[in-house]
């Protein structure tokens, strides 16, 4: 494989990342919301008469599109891609490697087992994978991501201590 495919290959993981990540930042957000919720944003239905006094019917676990539109109208369409900067940190520069070194490993194999077949494909993703853990666990982007995600602004923490 020639230094210009491997280049290409960089560019077209890192690209694929990044939209990846942009297309999933605000599943990701309603994901992390619903973890960390808490009582607060379970519905409560109260019926108040005079008669018998407050009553509370029941109380329902807040699902995906109840957590989206508390999201919207509280915070706004913004708030779906909080903590989007630093997870495109993490992914953009992992997917790219992973792509290259997927391809690198697939021409290889090419030439050990029949080309392009089942195994090929699966030596190489393994291979691939095995080559980023290393990298993608020294990066604390995942943690930085959710505390973005949970916390108010004045108390999330700042990129580099900065």
């Amino acid at each position: 494989m020639s230094q210009r495919d491997t280049l290409v290959h960089l560019f077209a993981g890192g690209c694929g990342g990044t939209v990846g990540a942009i297309l999933t930042c605000p599943l990701e957000v309603v994901k992390t919301r619903l973890q960390s919720s808490s009582v607060t944003l379970y519905i409560s239905e109260v019926h108040l008469n005079t008669m018998a006094g407050a009553s509370v019917n029941r109380v329902v676990s807040p699902g995906p599109l109840h957590c989206l539109k508390v999201i919207l109208e509280k915070e706004g369409p913004r708030s779906l891609f909080r903590g989007l900067g630093p997870n495109l940190v993490g992914v953009a520069p992992s997917r790219a490697i992973y792509f290259a070194a997927y391809s690198n490993c697939k021409e290889k194999l090419n030439g050990l087992f029949d080309p392009d077949s089942t195994q090929v494909h699966m030596i190489s993703a393994a291979m691939a994978g095995h080559l980023m853990l290393p990298i993608r666990r020294s990066l604390p982007v995942e943690i930085w991501t959710n505390l973005n995600l949970v916390l108010p602004q004045s108390q999330r923490p700042t990129p580099f201590g900065l």
